[in-house]
């Protein structure tokens, strides 16, 4: 499953928004996490992007659990 899959609905809904203003950026970071499946596999810079998005402090915060 795709990290994009795994996005928790409340930040899914700040890049939706965020997508009005940075359609380029929002753009790029969506691409990354639709070809990633782990956390950790995350780019340091899509990660600062998301951070700045959602004012999240953990990346791992983001997303749902896989089970």
């Amino acid at each position: 499953m795709k990290l994009i899959d795994r996005l928790k609905p409340e930040y899914s809904s700040k890049l939706e928004m965020n997508n009005l203003t940075y359609p380029a950026l929002v753009g790029r970071v969506c691409k990354e996490l639709e070809e990633i499946s782990l956390v950790g596999d995350m780019k340091f810079g899509t990660w600062v992007d998301l951070r700045c998005f959602t004012g999240v402090d953990s990346p791992y915060d983001l997303f749902n659990e896989i089970k």
